[in-house]
């Protein structure tokens, strides 16, 4: 098994025991068998700026009917490329859906995502958003719409908090920071979680400096230069995953040196591609978001399925959201009893399923379509793979901070 996955030996016997018992946690109790195919249309970046993320967020797709299968269900996914553009997931959308999807996954970007939310509702086909956090896509009334992702703002409340226990834990506290965001849809969301929370929530240092870019940007010495000067002791970066290495190869060539770099919930960082390009400089990042948890059953059978299936791959966010994506669609047409859009739609708002593959309570919806009971974790970069440091309940490391000096590492 891939050492990237961290699954421990007690972990990987309790994976192949839960193989057997997954019928019992996995869907709920259901109408008698239905007849197939129930088709999941899958919409994701495989081309274009954020390629690299939506690959892994397909893997994350293919491993689910596996995961089914030992629940005794089947589904059919029809994927689509939405080429990382809102025009063509709007377009690609209807496509799946004339094709015959009952029910539509996607789509990692929040612009994509609300393209593609405003064709289901106006078809009145479900969609179950797998990533995506602009607070907009579940506050527009839509009534086919159901995400399973924070939002913007709880993203931010919940990275913000951990960072306050990290200091406490660590002994080491920042007085001054530099919020370093991509400004496309996404990151003036959490532009505007940072400015609405930061004095609510009596954070112990103070926002000196605010730096935007262009997600499409081939250089960001002149914005890192920027941060540099500020003296910020803390850089607070909201990325997509090639800016993020951008970010820190300047951080390195300039020999800027914070006593730590936290995201409060931005793509990037975790990333295989992130370990894989900067190497040893990919160590000690930290960043305070959604995740999985290594310690439920269900998760164990889907690390299996995917070593398995992927082996020199790296099981992470975007994997366990779509995957969950997936369970939580054929959850509700087996409830149903039916792929009509309508009654699909009635059973996605009684969803309770109490065994999750990411981090929380569980998957509920409320009234407006949005995921309730989800959980951040705060995760440290070690050796080229994340380690959860925070929550101590699902702790597998204990933080490092002040972060280790680049000529150190």
């Amino acid at each position: 098994m891939s050492s990237s996955l961290f699954l421990t030996r007690r972990q990987f016997t309790l994976a192949s025991l839960a193989t057997a018992s997954l019928t019992s946690i996995g869907l709920s109790s259901c109408k008698p068998k239905l007849k197939a195919p129930f088709r999941v249309g899958v919409l994701l970046p495989k081309s274009g700026l954020e390629s690299q993320v939506g690959q892994s967020c397909i893997r994350g797709a293919k491993i689910a009917p596996a995961l089914l299968k030992d629940m005794g269900m089947d589904v059919e996914l029809i994927f689509a490329d939405t080429e990382s553009s809102p025009d063509v997931g709007r377009t690609k959308a209807e496509q799946l859906i004339n094709e015959g999807a009952h029910i539509l996954v996607g789509a990692y970007d929040s612009g994509v995502t609300l393209a593609i939310a405003q064709v289901c509702e106006q078809k009145k086909i479900p969609l179950i958003v797998n990533i995506s956090a602009a607070p907009q896509i579940t506050e527009q009334g839509y009534q086919y719409v159901f995400r399973n992702f924070l939002t913007s703002e709880m993203l931010i409340r919940n990275g913000l908090n951990l960072m306050k226990e990290l200091f406490a834990l660590t002994g080491c506290t920042p007085k001054t920071a530099a919020f370093f965001h991509v400004n496309d849809t996404y990151g003036q969301a959490m532009r505007a979680g940072i400015d609405t929370l930061m004095p609510k929530l009596d954070m112990p240092f103070k926002i000196i400096e605010t730096i935007s870019y262009d997600p499409k940007t081939r250089d960001l010495s002149t914005e890192i230069a920027k941060v540099k000067a500020s003296g910020a002791e803390l850089l607070i970066p909201v990325t997509r995953l090639n800016d993020a290495i951008l970010m820190i190869r300047e951080c390195v060539k300039q020999r800027y040196q914070p006593k730590g770099i936290i995201s409060t919930g931005s793509p990037g960082m975790y990333e295989s591609s992130f370990y894989k390009t900067l190497g040893k400089y990919s160590d000690n990042c930290i960043t305070n978001s959604a995740w999985y948890n290594p310690h439920s059953r269900i998760t164990q059978r889907a690390m299996e399925i995917f070593t398995e299936t992927f082996p020199s791959e790296m099981f992470e966010l975007n994997v366990a959201f779509t995957c969950e994506a997936i369970l939580i669609a054929a959850d509700a047409y087996k409830r149903a009893g039916s792929s009509d859009s309508k009654e699909l739609q009635q059973a996605l708002r009684q969803t309770n399923m109490e065994e999750r593959i990411v981090c929380g309570g569980p998957i509920q919806f409320d009234e407006k379509g949005q995921g309730l009971n989800l959980q951040s974790a705060s995760l440290q970069n070690k050796d080229g793979r994340p380690i959860i440091v925070l929550p101590t309940a699902i702790q597998q490391a204990k933080p490092i901070l002040p972060m280790v000096r680049w000529k150190d590492s």
